[in-house]
């Protein structure tokens, strides 16, 4: 391995012996000679199986791999824990029971090392059935984007969601912003306002990630307290773009409004939701070329609700 990694690879481990070697090898394959040029560091972070047992035999095969064993049972607290290991100039997220595609690494490493930009975001892949997983990948071909573009993009979920995993984001960005102690979403806590310090962006909508949809995920077991987490982010997204996305973070209120209504435990919650609602009641929401008809729709929707 280079003095200084051009790349740190941190993947968060929690009772995964399942599926940590086929992630790990598919990393390994995804990687190639590029390896020499990465750090792998991996966090086991409480883990009740055979996850600890499986990680040191990685170890110990691959210098590469730098082990920490924690007890914080908090995905946010992992992934800072991470970076603060890191050395790498980029920085990505590789989930324990994810799948990286074959041979799609050295490319990307060759662009990071060549044009260095500040973020290199791709499109996850999400898949459900493992079956139709194929590694092989078309190859990169990113496009440069403006950061009004990005954030743009990220707002109507047009390609971009508020994911780590899978992308490329310069270690510098990621020190100006601590990951939270939240055990979900403390990926959207961070990455508008790191959108916000990025200005050379480039975007790869084949993926090489595959990003594996599981029974049970958070995003599909939804509670209160991930909704409090969600409240918060969506707040502090709000403070931190630019007041010219307004209306598209109205639309973010308006699917908490509709689908977690029921979901807002006190009086505070209820408030801040029903006050962005009723923003969304303007003309400038409605004329606004970005916000697509359905949420203009959903707007309208809400005019009848008490």
């Amino acid at each position: 391995m280079a003095d200084k990694p051009l790349l740190s690879i941190i993947i968060a481990a929690h009772n995964c012996e399942e599926t940590i070697d086929a992630t790990f090898h598919s990393l390994i394959d995804a990687l190639g000679e590029e390896i020499n040029e990465s750090e792998i560091i991996i966090i086991n972070d409480s883990s009740e199986d055979s996850t600890q047992n499986k990680l040191e035999s990685i170890a110990q095969q691959y210098a590469q791999v730098t082990l920490s064993a924690v007890n914080f049972k908090n995905v946010g607290l992992v992934r800072q824990h991470g970076i603060s290991l890191s050395h790498g100039e980029y920085i990505t997220m590789l989930d324990s029971d994810d799948i990286v595609k074959s041979n799609s690494l050295p490319s990307i490493l060759s662009f990071l090392r060549k044009n260095q930009p500040d973020m290199l975001l791709t499109r996850l892949h999400e898949i459900r059935d493992l079956t139709k997983i194929d590694r092989q990948w078309s190859g990169l071909n990113p496009e440069k984007i403006s950061q009004d573009e990005a954030i743009t993009r990220f707002l109507i979920h047009k390609d971009l969601q508020a994911h780590l995993i899978g992308q490329f984001i310069k270690r510098t960005i990621y020190l100006e912003n601590e990951i939270p102690a939240m055990t979900c979403y403390e990926d959207f806590y961070v990455f508008p306002r790191m959108l916000t310090g990025a200005v050379n962006i480039y975007f790869q909508f084949d993926s090489h990630y595959y990003y594996i949809k599981r029974q049970g995920s958070l995003s599909s077991a939804l509670d209160t307290d991930k909704i409090n987490n969600l409240l918060v982010c969506t707040v502090k997204m709000e403070n931190d773009l630019p007041s010219k996305f307004n209306h598209l973070i109205l639309c973010h209120w308006l699917d908490i409004y509709l689908k977690y209504n029921q979901l807002l435990t006190n009086v505070e919650q209820k408030d801040i939701v029903k006050k962005h609602v009723l923003q969304s009641h303007s003309l400038g929401f409605f004329i606004n070329r970005y916000v697509r008809l359905s949420y203009k729709r959903k707007s309208l929707s809400t005019l009848w609700k008490k």
